[in-house]
């Protein structure tokens, strides 16, 4: 119902009530109300309803609409604060939180993915390049992964993914694919020129017997395997 129907309710509320009140008090014996007083009292009753209606009305509209402001910038709030600021993926508590919904369905699996050698592009590009290919890298591991799947920044350059419902198979397709993504960017610097990108990868299959944790850290293992074994590969957890 729209306000001006709203103020038209209230004041047709009024006036009958008034219609109604002085209706019975005519109907007392020694009390009879002539009609030009029930002129007046309608006249009465709407020239002094209408601008309260129209007063609580208003204020029913306005409050209305800070509510649903409230809802909508509060609704905003707790979407950022699930998203990483820069890149753009799952905070690591949103990453984690999420992961456990899904932790006990059989068949999925967690890459733990840390870009190579990401300290010199801070110091030798400058902190803007080491935001630029994390920015990079996020979108690339977005673009590699299906919708269903996961994906967060645990902290700092390391990010981890759940890879939903897959077979050992499609799972090592799945962060080769990521691997590839990676290598294939050129990220420009803000003072020219571009800078390319690796990252090692540990997979491990997620045992819903164990915490998250568990098998989180048993890709990071295989994770550092990769590293020691040449970096920009990936291996998957004994």
């Amino acid at each position: 119902m729209g306000p001006k129907r709203k103020i038209a309710l209230c004041v047709g509320i009024s006036v009958v009530g008034t219609i109604i009140i002085m209706a019975g008090m005519s109907s007392i014996p020694g009390l009879f109300i002539p009609l030009r007083y029930f002129i007046v009292g309608i006249v009465c009753s709407s020239s002094i309803s209408t601008p309260v209606c129209i007063l609580l009305v208003q204020q029913g509209e306005e409050n209305k609409r800070l509510r649903f402001e409230l809802e909508a910038r509060v609704s905003e709030l707790a979407r950022l604060a699930d998203i990483d600021g820069l890149t753009g993926l799952l905070s690591r508590n949103a990453f984690f939180d999420r992961a456990e919904q899904v932790h006990r369905q059989p068949g999925n699996w967690y890459l733990l993915i840390d870009i190579d050698h990401f300290k010199c592009f801070n110091d030798d590009h400058g902190h803007q390049t080491g935001d630029a290919v994390l920015h990079a890298v996020a979108h690339a591991i977005s673009e590699a992964l299906r919708p269903i799947d996961l994906c967060g920044r645990l902290g700092g350059e390391e990010f981890a993914a759940c890879l939903i419902a897959c077979d050992e198979d499609q799972a090592l397709r799945r962060a080769e694919l990521v691997r590839i993504s990676i290598q294939s960017l050129r990220v420009r610097k803000p003072a020219g020129g571009t800078v390319r990108v690796t990252a090692s990868i540990g997979l491990s299959a997620a045992d819903p017997a164990q915490p998250i944790e568990t098998s989180l850290h048993r890709a990071d293992l295989a994770m550092y395997e990769a590293k020691t074994g040449g970096r920009n590969q990936v291996r998957r957890a004994a």
